[in-house]
């Protein structure tokens, strides 16, 4: 079981930040951290879960009004081997443009990459296009629950389908309870936002 740190939360920085990205990477009992990704007016990606930052919509603002961490810069100050799990937030459909310009980023560094996405159309043109990315599929509350099996690489599903067998790499979210720790079967990962706690 390995234990990824959601939003790369650390229980002390603001989620998503480039402050708990590095400090939970530097902590023995993460094995890895999942970080949301949006695409801004100039064709940029910051880290970022919902759409609007600071009263900005960020897919409609340049990324040096944002004040928001881009991946890029994020990326260039990680050394591990440590999983790097990127969802990425799409709202414009343009599968070719979104994975050419992150392919762009991601390959200048030589990082333990896990792409995934909801949408199950960008991510499956990903893994055709660059085929050495890990890619999976999010799975959630009545999304995509016609995909749990899947011709991808890993699923992240959400605690509703803990129970299921999946003959994948996967990964559970979000489990924040002891309980649903204790539950969970072992060969399967955990994305968490209190791996400070669960793990004692």
């Amino acid at each position: 079981m390995k234990i990824i740190a959601h939003r790369a939360n650390d229980g002390i920085n603001k989620e998503n930040s480039e402050e708990a990205i590095l400090n939970s990477l530097s902590k023995e009992y993460i094995d890895g951290i999942e970080i949301d990704i949006r695409k801004t007016k100039d064709k940029q990606f910051v880290i970022s879960h919902g759409p609007f930052h600071n009263g900005n919509h960020i897919k409609h603002t340049k990324l040096n009004k944002l004040k928001l961490p881009s991946l890029n810069n994020v990326l260039n100050k990680i050394v591990s081997d440590k999983i790097i799990m990127i969802e990425i937030k799409n709202e414009d459909k343009n599968y070719k443009e979104t994975s050419y310009k992150l392919h762009k980023i991601i390959k200048k560094y030589n990082l333990n990459y896990y792409l995934c996405s909801f949408d199950y159309n960008l991510i499956n043109y990903l893994k055709n296009k660059y085929p050495k990315y890990k890619c999976g599929l999010i799975i959630g509350l009545k999304i995509n629950e016609d995909r749990l099996n899947n011709n991808l690489d890993f699923n992240s599903v959400n605690t509703k389908y803990m129970f299921r067998n999946f003959n994948k790499e996967t990964f559970i979210w979000t489990v924040n309870s002891k309980k649903e720790f204790e539950k969970i079967n072992k060969r399967y990962n955990v994305i968490t936002d209190k791996g400070y706690k669960l793990i004692k």
